[in-house]
């Protein structure tokens, strides 16, 4: 143990490692807040002293910054920490080093706590490191310890190397991250430009993360993290009906989920759906960019698309009836009951009422199984994202007060992003959901969906809805969506511009095929690229940023 920890050891002077823990505690302390995180946070500063050798007396001061009541901030000891002769245009290895920290010990060997890989995203923030870099550190990582210790020839040795360095670009540039030109790695998201491609898996890990991963003990750390012992979420069917629940499996977002194993994976919910298409369910998500490796929940089609039948029926008789203007009238004048609805959409409204009735059942049945899915580890001890709209995002609501209620759930969700969500705006509700909610918690709502408000009217007297106005929770960040959307039925046909605003990656769907397979030449990616209205600033930035904190260039 001794020898891998000094392996592992950054070649920084004391003060570097003082800074570098202080940065990690005061981080900690604003990340995670609340009794149910303090366990955790005096685990990792503990194991954390331990990884860099630091005296028991640092270990003193740490525990008193994790409190959160000394007043410190992290700007003096980031300054002091980029000081450091060996970090000089090399501060992406403080990041690196706190995931290999979470991959290859932590708090847990064999499990990346999604806290960890927040605080890893923080780490990246504050010292102006693109995470792009870091989830290609993390590809890295599995890369490395996904590869099967084999006696072979030498023959056949060049020809695996050749494979996998063809597999490798193919997998790169097909899956959208990224595109090779002239022996570049070139990120589509902003223009990041660095010499990946040819400087090997041990020149981007580093000589001691290379060392200490291949090791038996590396192969066993990534048979937990992925969880080899199960199917993982593609190969997962549910086996027999579990309460209201019929139908609840996992859709890869492209080909490449279920052999391209990540560090970090994004589950994505639907809401009614057109049409029984197979496609429908994977469709609206195609441009989603969280995660090299994404699925999409299937969840009861045959009551979803009588919702999504019902939707469409009832929005052509309003128009018929002209009750729009009325409408709009009933919203905007804050009128809330029953009665102010115009006598032309209460006729039909048993049309809806049922399909939605139904389906507002069976998604909080499905959020709930999915909790369970999540804490039996189906999908290994990684972080998972999740984000939905309208009743997938009520799916995930009820998914996070699961795990809330059964406790001992903190660490398995990163981020949630609920859009247009027909749940509770209680705040004592999304705050017991926030506690299991490592990152950000976004509620995504249109004040102007007077179709949600229809629907949730029966209720509208004793409660709000998330979906129509902002949450009163510390931790809940609130993204108001009017100024894209005037209706419910929009979610789904403006998807791509809602996560862009709300912050979530997105990429193209225009560069891949239906199989995920890249269709466009690197010409027309730079085409593409230098004409997208937000990535002409960020390839400056990045690249800017990418030359400050590496140093791979020759």
């Amino acid at each position: 143990m001794d020898r891998i920890q000094k392996q592992n050891h950054l070649d920084i002077s004391e003060s570097g490692t003082y800074a570098y823990l202080s940065i990690c505690s005061i981080c900690l302390s604003e990340l995670f807040p609340g009794e149910w995180n303090q366990e955790f946070n005096k685990k990792y500063i503990k194991e954390m002293c331990k990884h860099l050798n630091a005296p028991e007396k640092v270990e003193s001061v740490m525990l008193v910054l994790i409190d959160g009541k000394s007043g410190h901030v992290v700007e003096p000891y980031i300054e002091l920490l980029l000081q450091e002769p060996n970090l000089h245009k090399k501060s992406i290895l403080i990041v690196q080093d706190a995931v290999l920290f979470a991959v290859q010990s932590g708090i847990a060997s064999g499990e990346y706590d999604a806290r960890q890989r927040v605080l890893a995203r923080r780490l990246a923030e504050l010292l102006n490191v693109p995470f792009d870099l870091i989830e290609l550190y993390e590809h890295s990582l599995v890369e490395l310890l996904s590869k099967d210790v084999n006696d072979s020839t030498e023959e056949e040795d060049n020809a695996a190397k050749r494979r996998d360095k063809i597999r490798k670009i193919k997998r790169y540039t097909s899956i959208g991250i990224a595109t090779v030109a002239g022996g570049t790695l070139i990120g589509l998201t902003g223009g990041l430009a660095a010499p990946f491609i040819g400087v090997g898996v041990g020149t981007l890990l580093g000589g001691a993360s290379a060392a200490v991963l291949t090791s038996t003990a590396g192969v066993a750390i990534i048979g937990s993290i992925f969880g080899v012992a199960g199917a993982g979420l593609a190969g997962y069917k549910m086996n027999k009906r579990v309460g209201k629940v019929e139908e609840f499996s996992f859709e890869p977002l492209s080909r490449f989920c279920e052999t391209d194993h990540q560090l970090h994976v994004a589950i994505a919910v639907t809401g009614w759906l057109k049409s029984q298409d197979a496609n429908n369910i994977i469709k609206p998500w195609r441009c989603l960019a969280v995660s090299r490796e994404q699925y999409a929940l299937r969840y009861e089609t045959k009551y979803l698309v009588e919702l999504g039948q019902a939707l469409e029926y009832i929005l052509s008789m309003a128009v018929s009836f002209a009750t729009q203007e009325a409408l709009k009238y009933t919203i905007l004048s804050g009128i809330m009951s029953a009665i102010a609805w115009p006598a032309a959409l209460l006729s039909i409204a048993s049309v809806i009422d049922n399909p939605w009735s139904v389906c507002c059942r069976r998604s909080s049945e499905v959020g709930k199984h999915l909790a369970h899915v999540l804490l039996s580890r189906q999908h290994g001890k990684r972080p998972v994202t999740l984000i939905g709209y309208s009743l997938g995002a009520r799916v995930i609501f009820y998914c996070l007060r699961e795990l809330a209620d059964v406790g001992h759930a903190e660490g398995i969700i990163q981020d949630a992003i609920m859009l247009g969500a027909p749940v509770t705006d209680k705040s004592s509700q999304w705050e017991k959901c926030s506690r299991v909610v490592a990152g950000k918690m976004i509620n995504g709502y249109c004040n102007a969906d007077w179709l949600l408000r229809f629907l949730y009217r029966t209720l509208s007297m004793s409660t709000g809805v998330a979906g129509l106005a902002a949450i009163k929770c510390p931790r809940v960040t609130n993204v108001d969506l009017s100024g894209l959307i005037s209706g419910h039925t929009e979610y789904s046909d403006k998807l791509v511009e809602i996560m862009d605003y709300v912050g979530v990656r997105i990429r193209s769907t225009d560069v891949l095929d239906d199989e995920g397979v890249l269709k466009k030449s690197t010409s027309d990616y730079t085409e593409m690229r230098n004409s997208s209205r937000n990535n002409v600033v960020n390839s400056k930035l990045r690249v800017s940023k990418s030359d400050e904190c590496l140093n791979l260039h020759p």
